[in-house]
């Protein structure tokens, strides 16, 4: 097999294109942080097997809605910081 070489320009041009990928990901999560439930598939309730009984989805307890994995992860971030920024003492004695 013969192996691959790929030209620096190449990988800048990947790594471009999979950073933008990602913060354009990042400010949708911001925008529009909740997405359907997959279990419920947003409707936040299920039939009954038997009859027209209705239930409440367990997963999304019955809003039909669920955080996107962008907003979890924008979230962290945002508690990292505040909880690195916010020191009670400010090394005055």
């Amino acid at each position: 097999m013969a192996a691959t070489v790929h030209t620096a320009g190449q990988v800048a041009t990947v790594a471009l294109a999979v950073t933008a990928c990602a913060v354009f990901y990042l400010l949708t999560c911001a925008v529009w942080p909740f997405g359907k439930c997959r279990r419920c598939k947003g409707a936040g309730k299920f039939k009954s097997p038997f009859g027209n009984a209705l239930r409440h989805c367990g997963k999304c307890d019955g809003s039909g809605l669920r955080v996107r994995f962008g907003r979890k992860v924008i979230g962290y971030y945002r508690r990292t910081r505040s909880a690195g920024s916010n020191s009670t003492s400010k090394g005055d004695k």
